[in-house]
Formats: structure tokens, C-alpha cells, sequence
């Protein structure tokens, strides 16, 4: 059985900031950077056989983050990159759904961001259902971790499992470093975690006290 760890990267500038992010990039904040490093605890006796990491710089250094001092490869794909919203990279997130009508998730469905010179979501689940033969036939039995972006991960989720997926619609709000845990056998997908975010949150707790405890000694 194969096993996919898929993690949204941490937050970054454009995300504190409103902005529309998608083949655009900007770095990890560092609360972003934290996040990451905080999924390395609480990761860390996950064995991984390998990563593959969004050619974007906020999914690569997350993957980073997680890994840690493991020696572990990391495989760059630009399949993983985030919808491409064309001439409305950088805009505020508010512009993204002008002159449009439907929810976002109806919008990617359908027209998505074509029209500005980008992506819908049929373009970017052909890069995806790609990456993820590939993905199938050189690897077996292994456990692997996956960094990207919250609409492409939901596209995955939404590709590989749409029963569950479905039925999980309250949770695709993907979080900042939440896991979601995919599990591929005889040929099918099965969604065994969404949106995940105890990881995080936990992890953070580890690499608070840590620093706190690094700051009492240092008066010591």
C-alpha cells in the first residue's frame, strides 16, 4: 500500500497580507517557517521514503521545514503548483471573485480563472491526474510526504476520492501545514484524514516549550 502525507505550505506573505497567490510566490513568514518545523515534530517517526515538493518556494521550504535533519530527497514537480489565476496574481483576494457569479468551488469547476489568462480546475486536475500515474507505478509500499497549495490540494481530494471527499465539504477550507492523508491500493484512493490541523497545533506547543526552556537555561 501507498500512503500520501499531503500538507498545505505554511502561511505566507501574501497570505497575511490578502493576496491572491497562485503561481506567484512569496516566502514563508515566520510564523510559516514555525509551522513547518512544528509538523517536524509531530512527523518525525513517519517514515517517509521521499518527498515531492511544489516547484513554488513556499511549498519547497516547508517540505524543508518538515524533513528537518532527516535524509530524505526531495523531488521538485511543478504538477504540484497552485491554480495559475493569470493576470490576477498579486491582487487583492477580494478581486478574485469580481464579475464572477457562484461560490469559488462553482467558479474553479466551471470557467475558473481562464478568461485572466489562468487556469480552471480541469487544467489543473489533467497536471495532477499526471503526476499521480507517475507517482503509482515507480512507487510501492511506501509511505511519501507531498507539499503544495490549498485549491490544488483540494482538487486532489477531490480527484482521487470524491465519495469522501463529498462527504467531508465542510472541511475543504484547507489550513495552513494541515495534513490530509491518502491511502492508494489495488488500484484505488482512499481519503483517510482531511484538513488535519492537530499536527500543527501540537507541534507548535513542542517547539514553544522548547524555546521556552532554551530561554531559561540561557539564564542560567
Amino acid at each position: 500500500m501507498l500512503r500520501f502525507y499531503i500538507v498545505r505550505h505554511g502561511q505566507t506573505l501574501f497570505n497575511l497580507k490578502d493576496r491572491v497567490q497562485g503561481w506567484c510566490d512569496s516566502p514563508l513568514t515566520k510564523l510559516g517557517q514555525d509551522q513547518a518545523k512544528a509538523l517536524y515534530y509531530t512527523l518525525k517517526d513517519v517514515p517517509f521514503s521521499c518527498v515531492y515538493a511544489s516547484i513554488s518556494e513556499r511549498a519547497y521550504d516547508t517540505a524543508l521545514g518538515i524533513i528537518g535533519d532527516r535524509q530524505i530527497s526531495i523531488h521538485i514537480d511543478k504538477r504540484l503548483k497552485e491554480f495559475n489565476f493569470g493576470h490576477l496574481e498579486g491582487e487583492m483576494n477580494a478581486t478574485l471573485m469580481e464579475g464572477k457569479i457562484g461560490n469559488f468551488f462553482e467558479v474553479a469547476s466551471n470557467e475558473g480563472w481562464t478568461l485572466e489568462g489562468g487556469e480552471n480546475e480541469a487544467m489543473v486536475k489533467e497536471r495532477l491526474v499526471s503526476f499521480f500515474d507517475d507517482i503509482t507505478g515507480k512507487h510501492h509500499d511506501e509511505t511519501i510526504l507531498i507539499t503544495s497549495h490549498g485549491l490544488t490540494i483540494g482538487t486532489i481530494l477531490k480527484l482521487l476520492d470524491f465519495e469522501t471527499y463529498r462527504a467531508h465539504l465542510d472541511k475543504m477550507k484547507i489550513g495552513n501545514c494541515s495534513v490530509n492523508v491518502i491511502e492508494y491500493e489495488n488500484g484505488k484512493y482512499h481519503l483517510v484524514d482531511i484538513n488535519n490541523v492537530h499536527y500543527r497545533d501540537e507541534g507548535m506547543k513542542i517547539l514553544e516549550n522548547e524555546r521556552g526552556c532554551n530561554e531559561i537555561n540561557s539564564f542560567k
